[in-house]
């Protein structure tokens, strides 16, 4: 009876953990299908370089293999000829234990989780390891507060790092930001939603070329919680999520732009 009871056990095991390594990151086939198509197009578009070697590790699940080819699509070429699929690959992972771990990874749509979590790229920033790094040292500092409590507790782990100051126009990298300790509010935006996006929430840099109201530009941020896009500035050091809805009276007018994994509506 104990043998049988063992045997069970493996099985059903085995069972779940066949699920889990054939689970789709794509759970639509129509969508599924056209990013296959044009991830196909990258391909064919650099066929030099042996830029898409990650595809053959035979250890890849069909989620890490969908994801990547997500990514691999729709990011821009140099990104494809500068970073190592491996990268990508531990990226891709470590977003999926984010989202396993987190108490609101399955409150997230898997729409904005594959454009606005999964992405590494915020703006024009050098990409490296703040997932990994950010995640490490924020997870327990957020892990047992709402959503919406999440996102301030991030914001103040950010005050912390890094203050404002003017700086050139390429946009530091978040972990460069961290060993300045300070950027100016492209950079500010850009590590606030690489430390977000690290925890599992939802978030992008949001930017005006030009204010209504004078000759100027600006950048922030807007996160995901509760079912809607709240925005915030980096620099307010708010206390509350003033996280109105986006067309307060404050930005209305405002050419609002931001990027996303590929065309998002």
């Amino acid at each position: 009876m104990k043998t049988f009871i063992h045997l069970l056990s493996v099985l059903i095991l085995s069972v779940v953990l066949f699920a889990c390594n054939n689970a789709h990151f794509l759970k639509e086939e129509n969508y599924r299908n056209q990013v296959t198509e044009d991830f196909e197009q990258k391909k064919q578009a650099l066929p030099h370089g042996d830029l898409f070697t990650v595809f053959s590790n035979p250890d890849l699940s069909v989620y890490e293999q969908e994801a990547l080819m997500f990514l691999y699509a729709y990011m821009p070429i140099g990104d494809v000829t500068d970073y190592s699929g491996d990268y990508y690959l531990e990226n891709v992972r470590l977003s999926g234990q984010t989202r396993t771990e987190m108490p609101w990874g399955d409150l997230i749509p898997d729409e904005l989780f594959r454009h606005f979590v999964l992405p590494i790229r915020v703006n024009n920033e050098n990409l490296d390891d703040s997932r990994r790094v950010f995640y490490g040292e924020l997870k327990d500092r957020v892990k047992h507060l709402s959503m919406k409590d999440a996102i301030l507790e991030v914001n103040h782990w950010c005050h912390e790092k890094v203050v404002y100051r003017p700086s050139d126009a390429r946009t530091s990298s978040p972990l460069a930001s961290v060993k300045t300790a300070y950027g100016r509010c492209g950079e500010e935006s850009t590590f606030t939603v690489a430390a977000l996006r690290s925890v599992g929430i939802p978030a992008r840099q949001v930017y005006t070329p030009r204010w209504a109201h004078t000759d100027d530009n600006h950048a922030w941020v807007e996160a995901w919680a509760d079912g809607q896009w709240d925005f915030f500035g980096f620099e307010s050091r708010m206390v509350q999520c003033s996280c109105q809805s986006r067309d307060a009276d404050a930005y209305k007018g405002v050419r609002s732009l931001y990027r996303s994994g590929r065309d998002y509506a």
